[in-house]
C-alpha cells in the first residue's frame, strides 16, 4: 500500500482494526478481537488492514507493525542485524532521512521480485 493509499493490493478496502486503550485489538470486518500474532498472519497472507486508536481514531499502523516486528524478534527470528538497527536510528535526524523509507521499500521490492525469478 502506497504512501496515502487506503486501497489494499487488490483494490479492496482494508480491514479496520481497532485498538482499545486496554490494548486490545479489535477487528471490525470480522467482529472479534484478534492479537499481534494473527495480525502478522495477515500480513504474510497479503490481508491489508489499517490500525486505528479507536478513541481519537488516528492511525497507529506503522506502531502497530512495529511491535510486531519487535515481538517476532524477540522470538528469536532475528531478521534484523545489531548493525543494521544501529545505523537506521543513526538516520534519524541525518539530512538524508527523507529518502530513506523509499530507498528500504525499493530495496525490499527488489530483493523479492529477484526471489521469484
Amino acid at each position: 500500500m502506497g504512501k496515502g493509499d487506503r486501497r489494499g493490493s487488490n483494490g479492496t478496502e482494508p480491514v479496520i482494526i481497532k485498538k482499545y486503550a486496554n490494548r486490545r485489538l479489535y477487528n471490525t470486518a470480522s467482529s472479534r478481537y484478534v492479537t499481534l500474532e494473527q495480525l502478522s498472519e495477515m500480513v504474510k497472507s497479503g490481508e491489508e488492514f489499517r490500525v486505528l486508536d479507536a478513541k481519537t481514531d488516528e492511525d497507529i499502523t506503522r506502531s502497530v507493525l512495529t511491535q510486531i516486528i519487535f515481538e517476532e524478534e524477540n522470538k528469536g527470528q532475528n531478521l534484523l542485524p545489531v548493525n543494521f538497527l544501529r545505523q537506521l536510528i543513526q538516520m534519524y535526524g541525518n539530512a538524508l532521512q527523507p529518502f530513506v523509507p523509499s530507498y528500504l521499500e525499493t530495496a525490499m521490492e527488489t530483493f523479492l521480485r529477484n526471489q521469484e525469478t
